[in-house]
């Protein structure tokens, strides 16, 4: 059963969609629309205020858990039996990966990575980049990745374990 759509814009009639957002600024625009099919009732729309990056995805994790909506790299997770946000995270998102071995999303906002659970953050990374990562490829439990080097303008491969958060390689040296 499909538990919801992602909207090309507002719907022009009907009941006003409910608004979620990080801050109250964006209650008035139109930010990322997303219509949810709960178990029981009638179908509604959610407006998502957007974040600080250009990633926007929605996705379910397990049949029955809240759907996690990212609009423009701002995190809710949504109970669409409810209409209610259980959970903000993010601001500025730019990589999110379902890893179903840990049972977790990984989510990057440019500098380190973090695992988060239904009960929350399950790992950090420690910091691997200095300002950006990209070239994502998850094999097994290892997620790679390369990191940004602003000192050399060279991009630099790290590997993460996904079961821990341990990681090795990266730009960002503290030392």
């Amino acid at each position: 059963m499909k538990r919801f759509e992602i909207l090309a814009g507002l719907p022009g009639d009907g009941p006003l969609p409910e608004y979620f957002g990080a801050t109250e600024s964006g209650r008035f625009r139109e930010g990322l629309v997303v219509r949810f099919f709960p178990a029981e009732g009638e179908a509604w729309v959610g407006n998502f205020e957007a974040g600080l990056t250009g990633l926007n995805e929605v996705i379910e994790t397990s049949a029955a858990g809240p759907i996690t909506v990212i609009a423009g790299g701002q995190g809710y997770d949504i109970d669409s039996d409810r209409r209610t946000c259980v959970r903000k995270f993010g601001g500025s998102i730019e990589v999110m990966l379902h890893v179903p071995e840990i049972e977790a999303l990984v989510i990057g906002e440019g500098i380190e990575l973090e695992a988060i659970g239904a009960a929350g953050t399950i790992w950090k990374s420690p910091r691997l980049s200095w300002d950006g990562m990209r070239r994502f490829s998850k094999a097994g439990t290892t997620l790679t990745g390369e990191a940004y080097d602003p000192m050399t303008d060279e991009w630099k491969r790290f590997v993460v374990d996904i079961r821990t958060g341990d990681a090795v390689g990266g730009s960002y040296d503290e030392g």
